[in-house]
């Protein structure tokens, strides 16, 4: 739960209206062909394509055409100063996009046009970014499925949720990046359903003013991406404190080739949520970690806290705090009535749930944020399947994983929620497919609080080692 066809980036943020990068992040060039003309291509094709996709609900393309003539119009001196000058994004539509309608998936809020950017749009649009529209969204993020959008790759299974919209217009190959929302793992969960990639920051790194809030302390903000580098172009825009990491390790890990880095890397390995998996999950996690050993990667077992604590900290922090959120919605008797059940369920269930039974639950949650901290002493990253299997149907009702059935939600958001209430930066990556299967096993990767700009560098590493090997592995 988080809150209110064509080919992949190439390594720096695009839009397929041009098929090359834009902008002056460091690695890309500009582009001789006019922003405007690029984005005119682009928003052709998001025109057509949009009403069988319905990955954006919105299309703001006169919005989009009029920052691209002005782009256009300025110097080239001025132009290269912008790092994502002409760069097409889409936002999820519980963050403010003005001009764009951002109901956040409730019909309850179709009227709801903000006259303010959030903040985080500002700052992609200061940066030259061109906002085309705002991404489909699950029930204001109460949920996982996104069911107004088709999976671009596997029709018939899930997008996720609730950032689904942005994560089907990354697979769709529209645009580089987009901007999710992640408060159970709802920028995680549809990257690994559409094999793309998904971060969420250290929590409060990047701004949520202007976001739907849902759930206060677990929102997070971040980058769905094509790529690597393509989300952390997106992170040194949107995350005023980001900087490369700058540890001689890091840089040697860089490159496709196993660099003498690679042994300084200690990684700990969560066998007991690899052995909870799909096998077919399993099999590509785990052909991960061996080739990461053959790498002379230091990989050890480590172990995270689980459930039942898990459950009942998620379901007693999530309902207090998101029905204190929607208080004003709540005493608007005419628009809570409009609400889905999903949502007005859990608002009233959090009614239910007293002060001393929520601090009890954020007391329980500091223990559990030392605990997974404390396991970085002794390993520097930590990996684990994203979801648990592949992306499921997308009317399922409920997930078997071997001997084991349980809910589709309760499924998808198993191993993605503890790192919303401990705060520390993960990473998903898209693992390759087995032969004739378009969907992808999606690999975690959480790192110590503040180290995203280091996570982001090693992810980029495995990528390309994984990209290397892909080719030769076994089916």
């Amino acid at each position: 739960m988080s809150e209110p066809s064509a080919a992949r980036g190439s390594g720096a943020v695009t839009g397929t209206a041009s098929g090359s990068s834009v902008g002056s992040t460091p690695g890309l060039q500009p582009d001789p062909v006019p922003i405007r003309q690029r984005i005119d291509a682009l928003l052709s094709t998001v025109q057509a394509q949009n009403p069988a996709l319905g990955a954006v609900s919105s299309i703001i393309a006169a919005d989009a055409q009029a920052v691209a003539d002005r782009l256009d119009a300025l110097p080239r001196g001025q132009l290269a100063q912008l790092p994502l000058a002409g760069v097409p994004v889409v936002i999820k539509d519980l963050i403010d996009t003005p001009p764009a309608c951002c109901p956040g998936g409730l019909a309850a809020f179709d009227d709801w046009f903000p006259q303010r950017a959030a903040e985080v749009v500002a700052r992609l649009r200061d940066a030259g970014a061109i906002v085309i529209g705002v991404g489909a969204t699950d029930n204001a993020g109460f949920g996982v499925r996104t069911r107004q959008v088709m999976h671009p790759l596997a029709p018939g299974h899930t997008v996720g949720g609730s950032s689904g919209g942005c994560a089907a217009a990354v697979a769709a190959g529209w645009v580089g990046a987009a901007i999710g929302t992640d408060t159970g793992g709802s920028i995680r969960i549809p990257a690994a359903c559409c094999g793309v990639v998904g971060f969420k920051p250290t929590w409060g790194r990047v701004s949520t003013a202007g976001v739907r809030a849902l759930v206060p302390s677990l929102d997070h903000v971040g980058p769905i991406a094509a790529s690597v580098a393509e989300a952390r172009a997106i992170m040194m825009v949107i995350d005023p404190v980001f900087a490369p990491a700058d540890g001689a390790a890091t840089r040697r890990l860089q490159g496709a080739a196993p660099p003498a880095g690679w042994s300084q890397l200690r990684v700990g390995v969560v066998r007991g949520m690899l052995d909870a998996s799909a096998p077919e999950v399993a099999a590509a996690v785990s052909a991960v970690l061996h080739l990461l050993q053959l790498h002379g990667v230091r990989v050890k077992q480590a172990e995270l806290p689980g459930d039942p604590l898990l459950d009942r900290l998620h379901q007693t922090v999530f309902c207090f705090e998101a029905a204190a959120a929607w208080a004003t919605t709540r005493a608007d008797h005419l628009r809570f009535a409009r609400l889905p059940a999903l949502v007005r369920d859990t608002l009233v269930a959090g009614l239910a749930i007293s002060p001393v039974q929520y601090r009890r639950a954020m007391d329980a949650r500091d223990r559990l944020r030392g605990a997974v901290e404390q396991q970085f002493q002794s390993v520097d990253l930590l990996l684990l399947p994203t979801l648990p299997v592949l992306a499921p149907a997308a009317d399922a009702r409920q997930v078997t994983i071997g001997h084991r059935e349980q809910g589709f939600t309760r499924t998808l958001i198993e191993f993605t929620r503890l790192a919303n209430h401990t705060g520390h930066p993960a990473l998903s990556l898209p693992l390759p497919p087995r032969p004739g299967e378009n969907r992808r096993a999606g690999l975690q990767m959480l790192a110590a609080s503040g180290r995203d700009a280091w996570l982001l560098d090693v992810g980029e590493a495995f990528e390309a080692a994984i990209a290397v090997d892909a080719p030769g592995r076994a089916g």
